[in-house]
């Protein structure tokens, strides 16, 4: 994806040596793509530009601390894309619950038997001779845009920008302060995305009289 105009458009950035700028701003749980941005259900997003003339990007550099805690490490396109295309594909805890109405069971909370990937033998087979139903997926799909507008490791030349995927599930209002960490170049950098906010601390001394 183009990088914005210049580095100061970025919520944060920092210069990191002579020939290289380093700007970020935090999507949220948006991807941003061109004409309809969706939301993503396990990661948080961050757009990543470099202002540079030649630069080797590795996405191992780069990590997320969120309040504080350990940093989380940059996921592939192809997980987070994978999350969206197969709604089973990162297992979750459920609870099935099993009762009878008459002759018949009733099985509550189980799996439909969704595809978490192409030929999943998991998935119920439909009977012989049943017509085969052929789904097209649209043109440039939401997964597709999770892998076109994510950083890629290799060569940069010149100033660009893309998007890196870190794992989160939590409540995104919880998240006082959010920095990218950059190692790498021979430069330690963290760009703070969201700052906590402190309130100013209250006078002790008592009120004078009128």
């Amino acid at each position: 994806m183009p990088a914005r105009a210049s580095a100061a458009e970025y919520k944060a950035h920092a210069v990191i040596g002579p020939s290289l700028t380093l700007a970020a701003e935090f999507q949220g749980r948006t991807v941003p793509a061109p004409n309809a941005a969706f939301v993503l259900k396990h990661y948080v997003v961050v757009e990543v530009a470099l202002f540079t003339r030649s630069h080797e990007f590795n996405t191992g550099h780069f990590s997320l601390k969120l309040n504080g805690k350990s940093p989380l490490l940059a996921q592939t396109p192809g997980m987070v894309a994978a999350s969206l295309k197969y709604a089973n594909w990162e297992n979750q805890r459920q609870i099935t619950a099993a009762g009878s109405a008459g002759d018949a069971t009733v099985i509550l909370g189980r799996d439909s038997g969704t595809a978490r990937f192409p030929g999943d033998r998991r998935v119920p087979q439909p009977p012989p001779g049943t017509p085969v139903k052929v789904e097209t997926a649209p043109e440039m799909a939401a997964w597709d845009w999770v892998a076109r507008l994510a950083w890629a490791d290799g060569p940069v030349n010149g100033p660009s920008a893309g998007l890196l995927y870190f794992p989160y599930q939590g409540n995104l209002a919880k998240l006082k302060s959010i920095e990218l960490l950059y190692n790498g170049a021979g430069a330690i950098t963290a760009l703070p995305l969201r700052a906590l906010t402190v309130p100013p601390a209250k006078s002790a001394a008592p009120a004078g009289k009128p």
